[in-house]
């Protein structure tokens, strides 16, 4: 007797339950071939055809998943669960525009569908539609609230939108919901990390392993965190574990030679870029970063070859051409850097330092006759002080010229020819029509190593102050030397603290100095540094006697006042170099061997200051031989033998 279509309808679903029962049991093979058996008896059962897709997509098959999807719909296009697990699918094998389609079907048909509307969410999220993925997941969550997933995903939309402190609390949300949640732990400390909370963000990604110690991006978070914040003997061993688990990942490659470069070992970061480089040669970021290795190195022929190669793979890599900018300019090539230089804006580093105006950025191209100009700094006080140089030549351009600058700055800037008004940054800027950074003016004049403004004496503190420290310190009785040997410490930014580290000399590394004929002055701002001394003299200090008046430099014009009555500062490479230049005194940089752009290479004197001699590190970290060198010059000053 031939089967009824009845009974083979029946036959069919009973094998697709007992399909259903061997992939819940684990033996997905034979569920498979028990569905396959079923559908050649009943090729239109819709519930063979999406137990078929079901299983495609867990075994990591997706299109032969939407081949079943879709024999599904053909069979009844109203079954929301089949456009469901097409979109599934369309989202595993990156068709993610596709999938957004498919869930707008599941939600024709079921609204308050809440999966298809995260899911969508996580679709538009992958197409870089981070507001439209926000949506869904809002929609999602008021639908179901207790779903944790949903508000990790809302968390890592807000955070593609650069709301980072917001994104913490969807991340803190979805972990309340559900603590063991280990991806919530680690797009978490991503947030911590970006807000510069690196300590709190390494704990993060430490809760984020405790939960799946066998997931390599964890590790590689907490090694991005720990570098940051400066623990880099454990941020090797995170990247090392990272690298145990992903052997072949070029992005921790990269990583983990950032963090060899900022700790001074730029060989081995070397190895860890080209290795990156090797498993992706596409890699943009690799070869830039191996490019600041090679700089650091004194190789600076090569390292433009790598921000080249960058460039060319990526052609706005900011970090790219600013690098290239700076290494352009440590080798006098200013034509090129210049121009070059003006990326830095778009880099992580300095784009908060932008100057966000609607008015029109001035780069010489305009005329400034009768025009109110703002000139503001962007970076550091020595910035600041190098290209105040050119606030005169805005000035004789017929503007108005307001500027813009730190607050320990502002009397001393408020003295120069030119200036109508100083605000001091956090201040209410006036109106003004035009506006230019400090460091594009040599853009904006086009300055090359011969025209930079040679000026021997451009700032001047006020004639009262002046007369204060002359009275202060009384007749002259030995050479007076000023003495700087620590850089700011930074401890907010990752990329300047190994750089600050490296400037920076330990003051008991001055004890040679101790010569007679010779009295120094401290004009070393900032706890930590003035600590040094204070535990140095307590512990019997043998070198130089060191007179400490910085309780009463309340800002920089009371610092030149000072330096106006030394014969000489002797400084390391920080703001009080560029002061003692722009005053045009006697000044000696103490200069790290990877060098600041502006110090250029080999020459022992600067294109800024008339008045600088460069004292070079031969090697990295070498400062005895620098202090040597020093000792052995003073001691010629001393002597009143002529000076180079």
């Amino acid at each position: 007797m031939t089967p009824s279509q009845a009974d083979i309808t029946a036959q069919a679903q009973h094998m697709a339950l007992q399909a259903a029962t061997l992939f819940q049991g684990g033996q997905v093979a034979q569920a498979h071939e028990v569905c396959l058996a079923a559908v050649q008896l009943a090729p239109h059962a819709c519930e063979v055809l999406l137990l078929l897709a079901f299983i495609a997509l867990h075994a990591r098959q997706p299109q032969e998943s939407i081949d079943w999807a879709n024999r599904a719909i053909a069979e009844n296009s109203e079954l929301a669960d089949a456009y469901f697990l097409r979109g599934e699918a369309q989202q595993t094998a990156q068709q993610h525009a596709a999938a957004t389609a498919s869930y707008d079907e599941v939600l024709k048909r079921k609204p308050n569908h809440a999966d298809a509307l995260n899911n969508r969410g996580n679709a538009y999220h992958a197409l870089l539609q981070h507001a439209r993925a926000l949506q869904d997941y809002d929609t999602a969550i008021a639908l179901n609230p207790a779903k944790a997933s949903f508000h990790n995903n809302r968390g890592l939309a807000i955070k593609a939108l650069g709301d980072h402190s917001l994104a913490m609390g969807c991340f803190q949300r979805a972990i309340a919901l559900q603590p063991d949640y280990a991806l919530a732990h680690f797009n978490l400390g991503l947030s911590l990390f970006a807000l510069r909370r690196y300590r709190d963000a390494a704990a993060s990604h430490d809760e984020a392993i405790r939960l799946m110690p066998g997931h390599g991006p964890f590790h590689w978070g907490r090694a991005d965190a720990l570098r940051a914040g400066g623990t880099y003997e454990a941020s090797l061993v995170s990247y090392d574990t990272a690298l145990s688990l992903e052997p072949n990942n070029t992005y921790i490659y990269n990583n983990r030679g950032l963090l060899l470069h900022f700790w001074g070992r730029h060989h081995e970061a070397l190895a860890d870029f080209a290795t990156a480089i090797r498993l992706d040669p596409s890699h943009a970021d690799a070869h830039c970063n191996r490019g600041m290795a090679l700089e650091a190195l004194g190789q600076y022929t090569d390292a433009l070859g790598h921000y080249d190669a960058a460039i060319a793979l990526s052609p706005n890599h900011a970090a790219a051409h600013f690098n290239h900018a700076l290494c352009d300019l440590t080798l006098g090539r200013f034509r090129e850097g210049w121009p070059e230089h003006e990326w830095r804006w778009q880099t992580e580093q300095l784009k908060s330092s932008e100057l966000i105006s609607d008015k029109p950025l001035w780069l010489g191209q305009q005329s400034l006759r009768g025009k109110r100009m703002l000139v503001h700094a962007e970076q550091g006080l020595g910035d600041s002080l190098q290209f105040c140089r050119y606030l005169p030549m805005v000035a004789e351009l017929g503007a108005t010229l307001i500027v813009q600058v730190q607050a320990p700055l502002v009397p001393l800037i408020r003295t120069m020819p030119g200036v109508a008004q100083v605000v001091a940054q956090g201040e209410v800027l006036p109106e003004f029509d035009l506006h230019c950074p400090f460091i594009s003016l040599p853009l904006a004049f086009g300055t090359t190593l011969d025209t930079v403004p040679f000026v021997p004496r451009y700032v001047a503190p006020s004639a009262q102050k002046t007369l204060a420290w002359q009275r202060r310190l009384g007749v002259r009785q030995a050479l007076r030397i000023g003495l700087v040997w620590a850089g700011g410490p930074h401890s907010s930014r990752a990329v300047q603290r190994p750089v600050d580290a490296r400037r920076s000399i330990h003051l008991s590394k001055f004890a040679g100095l101790n010569l007679p004929g010779a009295a120094f002055f401290s004009l070393q701002k900032g706890e930590p540094a003035v600590s040094q001394l204070r535990e140095l003299e307590a512990a019997g200090w043998r070198g130089p006697a060191i007179l400490d008046p910085t309780a009463e430099l309340n800002d920089f014009e009371d610092t030149a006042a000072l330096v106006d009555q030394l014969d000489l500062v002797i400084s390391v490479d920080t703001s009080v170099a560029h002061l003692a230049g722009a005053l045009g005194k006697p000044v000696w940089l103490l200069n790290r061997f990877d060098t600041c752009w502006r110090w250029m290479t080999e020459r022992d004197d600067s294109p800024w200051y008339p008045s600088m001699r460069i004292f070079r590190q031969p090697a990295a970290g070498d400062w005895e031989s620098v202090i040597a060198q020093v000792r052995v010059e003073l001691q010629r000053l001393l002597d009143g033998e002529p000076g180079r």
